[in-house]
């Protein structure tokens, strides 16, 4: 009985061996593994990030292809950057929670904003109510290396959006 185990023991033994074979060879520092990114999207990551760092990255398999989701930090503001396979931009735009991040429930918004939401929801129960602040946005459209973007800024200049519109 023991003779008949032996060789699946070897096997997941062998197994694990290789993969961490496999995944010593990608180490570059101790703890990290890295992998490969295409010069395309790495050229991108550099272009965007500027003076900024990237904090983060992953790729991402959908279903209409490989996508890179790029954390940044630029001028202190966190970003999310999309770029696809050929690392074209996709879609850049501020990616941070907001300060204070207070549960609002109905008892604590404004009078008149609980009798119009209650009204409007017709009885409906209302689950997580989100607060969004309006401030004034410059938006433009612009084209550059055959694809249409729209860039939108904040009044103080930080970048509140950027995504491509298509291609020309």
């Amino acid at each position: 009985m023991h003779m008949q185990r032996l060789p699946k023991l070897l096997f997941t033994l062998g197994a694990c061996c290789a993969l961490s074979a496999a995944f010593a060879a990608d180490e570059k520092s101790p703890g990290k593994l890295t992998i490969e990114i295409p010069a395309e999207v790495q050229a991108t990551i550099d272009k965007e990030r500027g003076e900024g760092k990237v904090q983060d990255f992953k790729r991402v398999n959908e279903s209409d292809g490989t996508t890179y989701v790029v954390g940044l930090i630029i001028d202190g503001t966190h970003y999310a950057l999309n770029l696809d396979a050929g690392g074209r931009v996709m879609r850049k735009e501020i990616d941070e929670v907001q300060p204070g991040g207070q549960d609002v429930t109905l008892d604590t918004l404004p009078p008149a904003v609980k009798k119009t939401l209650l009204r409007e929801a017709h009885g409906a129960e209302i689950k997580g109510i989100d607060v969004t602040d309006v401030k004034k946005v410059y938006s433009v459209e612009v084209i550059y290396d055959g694809r249409k973007f729209r860039i939108e800024v904040d009044a103080t200049g930080k970048l509140v959006l950027k995504e491509h519109v298509q291609d020309n």
